[in-house]
């Protein structure tokens, strides 16, 4: 009797899904798709053509007790899906939104085959008759040859290896650049990728802070999570000569985390290792595997000793988790996410309030509620202040509390000499931290120093390749120092890597506006304003409407924005920048002395292109002097 286990393959189109071994193929290639996008589409193909409700996905796949933020999960799962199809939302092939409901699968399905796996023939083993004529049956020589190759590898390796692994010299090596791509939590499900995500991002800034290599952001390794195409690729994309590959196990009292070293081009294995400790000590042991790290890569001066506030310490496990959290959410930059980000940040304060990362954590994220304008200012910079001074109290050398308190004296104080000093302190705690030197250059774009601004933000760009946010804000510096040419072919480049990124039409539309065309800038804003609509979106459109001559539909959004605020948080500054754009003076003074009152946007006010009908006032002038912006 047969009890080999049966192979099932689900045919559509030219797809063909092996459901044991889930390999999705398109014409006999292999397609790269895992994680909650495979299992969105094994759901939808067993039941075709009925709709699965969103809540019945989120019950299959995100069980209770999941922290995720699970509409933006569904979605960025089911988008992901779409793209390795090739399908789409508006003419669907496969994947069909049902509005109110969820999704259904509406292509044809077959079962192309259900037959049993066929066990490999056992090798015969050879009896020579003559020691010296060795003769062996054709079926046996391709297994023979891959045992000898096996062979001389396990040889090799346990010759290079049986003083334990030695790193290439680094003169050899010539490693500048590195990735920490994402580890895999073995024995966890997703509820728990917070806890690998954390692991991943704290080695990065720990070696970023610590060596004299150039380590790539969070935002840019985090797209490779469960998805890793050829490291020779990897490394061209990421402009890398090395990255860092690993994974963590955690038990009850216990983790253990095992790092690999490979080069990118060509690809080999440099060093490799595994450290486990009480995960208590879970911050000693990311320093230790950091430290080590930076020692195999380079031997000279990778280490870079510096002092520190506080000694290492045995952390509480649930107020690390709690941190770790809190910096899966900020990552996500949603409203609703920093909000429950916050609220994590606070519940690991709670447990031990001398832990200071989460203090920064907690300024980090205020400071970005405060920037995108889900809290007025006051609101937003007065706590990140406190809790930066905080974080710093306890560690003084927490480069992302330098940067969020910097955030803060910038675009609220208007204390430029503490922002500068600050931004510099963070950039020399962690000359890698993309974060520092992305807003160090919003801060030169608001003191009119255009050029270091597009400076700060290349090197930005760089540290942090794949970033959309990053790619968009350098065409808006471009913008910013009148280069608008520039600026447009920056943008669509952040829309080439995707055509449905808001924030790339957005900088796209201002740059079309900032040329003069108008058509153009339109048909970008309005496309930003479907695919994520924001405060700014809605004023940079309401502003092409009336520089193009389009009044009433300008005015149109002027008065509901004006009605907002009577209940609602609005910027002021915003609806003053469509009054420029109308002409109307004095309105647009009345809301910039709003905006000056509230410290709520006016720090853009030298170098937003919106101003330009406003410079030759003679109330412009008086205005600027008053921001008391630092002499170039």
């Amino acid at each position: 009797m047969n009890t080999n286990p049966v192979s099932r393959t689900l045919r559509f189109a030219r797809f063909e899904l092996n459901v044991e071994t889930r390999e999705l193929r398109k014409s006999g290639s292999k397609i790269r798709l895992q994680g909650q996008s495979l299992r969105i589409l094994l759901c939808l193909l067993e039941e075709p053509g009925r709709s699965w409700s969103r809540e019945e996905l989120r019950n299959r796949l995100w069980p209770s007790g999941t922290f995720v933020e699970f509409d933006h999960s569904l979605n960025v799962a089911v988008n992901r899906l779409r793209e390795r199809l090739g399908d789409s939302a508006e003419k669907p092939r496969y994947i069909e939104t049902v509005p109110g409901v969820g999704y259904r699968f509406v292509a044809p399905v077959e079962i192309a085959n259900e037959t049993p796996h066929e066990d490999l023939p056992e090798p015969e083993l050879p009896v020579p008759a003559i020691a010296s004529q060795v003769r062996y049956s054709r079926s046996v020589r391709p297994y023979l040859a891959v045992m000898c190759a096996l062979i001389i590898a396990a040889l090799v390796w346990f010759a290079s290896n049986r003083k334990g692994p030695r790193p290439a010299p680094a003169e050899e090596l010539q490693i500048r650049s590195v990735a920490v791509l994402p580890f895999d939590e073995i024995g966890a499900g997703i509820a728990q990728e917070y806890f690998a995500d954390g692991m991943t991002e704290e080695l990065i800034t720990e070696l970023a802070r610590r060596s004299s290599f150039r380590v790539i952001s969070r935002t840019s390794v985090m797209q490779y999570k469960k998805n890793i195409r050829s490291l020779t690729e990897l490394g061209h994309k990421l402009a890398v000569d090395a990255v860092i590959e690993g994974t963590v196990r955690r038990s009850a009292d216990h983790v253990r985390i095992t790092v690999k070293l490979v080069r990118t081009a060509p690809e080999r294995l440099i060093w490799a290792e595994a450290y486990e400790d009480d995960i208590q000590d879970v911050l000693r042991l990311q320093r230790d595997v950091a430290q080590d790290m930076a020692r195999n890569i380079q031997t000279k001066l990778a280490w870079q000793q510096g002092p520190r506030a506080v000694p290492y310490k045995r952390v509480d496990p649930e107020t690390h988790e709690d941190y770790l959290r809190g910096r899966y959410f900020f990552a996500k930059r949603t409203a609703v996410a920093m909000k429950t980000a916050v609220g994590y940040f606070q519940k690991s304060i709670q447990r031990d309030p001398q832990y200071a990362p989460a203090y920064a954590g907690l300024a980090s994220t205020y400071d970005m509620l405060g920037s995108y304008g889900v809290l007025p200012p006051a609101n937003a910079f007065l706590p990140a202040i406190e809790f930066a001074n905080k974080a710093l109290k306890l560690d003084e050398t927490l480069s992302e509390a330098y940067t969020a308190r910097a955030i803060a004296a910038c675009f609220y104080e208007l204390n430029w000499v503490a922002a500068d000093r600050d931004f510099q302190r963070a950039i020399a705690l962690d000359p890698s931290s993309a974060l520092a030197h992305h807003w160090y250059g919003e801060y030169f774009a608001s003191v009119g120093n255009a050029e270091r601004a597009i400076a700060e933000v290349k090197i930005a760009r760089e540290l942090d390749p794949l970033s959309l946010p990053l790619l968009s804000t350098l065409g808006r510096m471009y913008r910013e120092a009148h280069r608008y040419d520039a600026a447009v072919q920056q943008c669509k480049q952040a829309l080439v890597l995707d055509p449905n990124f808001s924030m790339g039409h957005w900088c796209l539309g201002q740059a079309y506006l900032a040329k003069r065309q108008f058509a153009e800038a339109t048909s970008e804003l309005s496309r930003a304003n479907q695919l994520g609509t924001t405060p700014l979106v809605v004023c940079d459109l309401g502003c092409a409407y009336a520089a193009s001559g389009r009044k009433m539909e300008a005015r149109a959004i002027l008065n509901s924005l004006e009605k907002k605020s009577q209940f609602d948080y609005v910027s002021p500054y915003l609806i003053a920048s469509i009054y420029s754009s109308l002409g109307e003076k004095d309105e647009a003074f009345k809301w910039l002395e709003k905006a000056y009152d509230g410290r709520d946007g006016i720090s853009y006010l030298v170098a937003d292109p919106m101003m330009d009908p406003l410079r030759s006032d003679p109330r412009y002038q008086p205005l600027v002097k008053r921001l008391h912006l630092p002499q170039s």
